[in-house]
């Protein structure tokens, strides 16, 4: 039971910060967070009491697209074919522990190797290794010869990150074996895309095998997300009632104003533009960089159409991607905020709205009866939203209530 007094507190809810605030924990969840006075500091006298000398409480980030089996390189898939899934997960725990020190306590992994972030996510749950909260996908699923799927032998397949699955029937039988695994969410490649061979624009699920799939997490209470780049491809995504369309490069006016009729989310992971910045000369294969460049033309313009549809738009960083390293998924935060978005509207996108995209109603905001998920930063990112990406002034970093980062006394995440 502790309480943090003389905050600046933003709740993920409200448009304004609150100053002159406070925040109670018990049992790992909120009781209490509203203006400090003098009976709310009565009520809970007795407790462990935290000056934060007027700097910032804020809900954990949510990061609604990582990959934990991959970190940064410039050619991801030369090293993920030569890497073993155990030695994967290893390195993934790493990988989620630089998310996690960044103020991310929650990440969704959207196609992982061998399915590792299924196994990080019980190691995590099991407190064998420390952690963020993880929602996993486990393998995406894609088409023969989709994305995800560039190998003749498939032999690999069991290692790599996506399944292979062509009509209904068998997108249904691969959603029913994630949902086996108590997958948080099932991943689906609606196009090509960007890290594999042949157009990226191109659909590859249709209307009617995404549906399966669809269904199928539905009626067990999983979220769903879609890789969509090209037009068709992310309108069939949210004709199928896909949750969350991934990247949006080429949303046309009709698909963008039917994700906001139906209430679809989009995730546009900017952060992946980052490759352009290093290009060729830093190792990027060159189809790779080509496709990117063509994605941002038309991405920018597109994510503020959507903006202006009032669709709901999340954090999602696709972290793992060349040049997009964990730990620096707050730049996202930044990204959006030079699209469109006030600083508190990008921090909303990173907590409550993520929460809800994610079907994660106990996090997401501070508020009493949620879990206690929080950040204490030193300043108002209010302000300036870059000071989410200055790992230093996020000081402690509470999951459940507990403080795994705490940069005051030294403590930071370990096995």
């Amino acid at each position: 039971m502790y309480v943090i007094r003389n905050c600046f507190l933003i709740d993920g809810l409200a448009d304004e910060g609150m100053a002159h605030a406070m925040v109670a924990v018990e049992g790992g969840r909120f009781c209490y967070a509203g203006r400090e006075t003098k009976e709310a500091l009565a009520l809970y006298r007795d407790w462990e009491m935290t000056d934060a000398g007027g700097r910032t409480v804020m809900p954990g980030m949510i990061d609604a697209h990582v990959h934990l089996c991959m970190n940064g390189e410039p050619d991801n898939f030369r090293n993920m074919i030569m890497e073993p899934a155990g030695l994967a997960a290893i390195h993934g725990v790493k990988r989620a522990q630089e998310d996690l020190k960044a103020g991310f306590t929650t990440i969704r992994c959207c196609g992982e190797k061998g399915e590792i972030d299924i196994d990080i996510r019980q190691a995590v749950q099991e407190g064998s290794v420390t952690g963020p909260r993880i929602l996993a996908s486990g393998k995406a699923l894609t088409i023969t010869g989709g994305h995800g799927d560039m190998f003749s032998d498939h032999a690999m397949e069991a290692d790599w990150i996506a399944e292979v699955c062509d009509g209904e029937e068998e997108v249904r039988k691969c959603a029913r074996k994630r949902i086996k695994r108590r997958a948080d969410n099932i991943k689906l490649m609606a196009t090509g895309g960007g890290m594999s061979p042949g157009p990226a624009t191109v659909a590859q699920f249709n209307i009617e095998e995404m549906a399966a799939a669809v269904k199928e997490a539905e009626k067990n209470g999983v979220c769903t997300a879609a890789h969509c780049i090209g037009e068709e491809g992310c309108y069939n995504a949210v004709e199928a009632g896909v949750r969350t369309v991934e990247h949006g490069t080429f949303l046309n006016d009709a698909t963008i104003r039917r994700m906001a009729l139906k209430g679809t989310y989009l995730m546009s992971t900017l952060c992946a533009f980052r490759t352009i910045k290093y290009g060729a000369s830093a190792g990027v294969p060159e189809d790779h960089l080509k496709k990117v460049e063509l994605f941002a033309r038309h991405h920018y313009v597109n994510l503020h159409k959507a903006l202006d549809a009032g669709v709901r738009v999340g954090v999602g960083t696709d972290t793992g991607t060349p040049f997009n390293y964990h730990g620096e998924n707050a730049y996202e935060l930044e990204c959006l905020t030079n699209n469109g978005m006030t600083p508190m509207d990008a921090i909303k996108a990173a907590t409550s709205v993520n929460a809800e995209a994610l079907l994660q109603e106990d996090i997401g905001s501070i508020e009493p009866g949620k879990t206690a998920d929080m950040l204490l930063v030193d300043g108002n990112p209010l302000l300036d939203i870059k000071i989410l990406s200055d790992k230093e002034r996020i000081r402690k970093v509470f999951r459940d209530g507990v403080a795994y980062v705490d940069r005051d006394k030294g403590i930071m995440p370990a096995y």
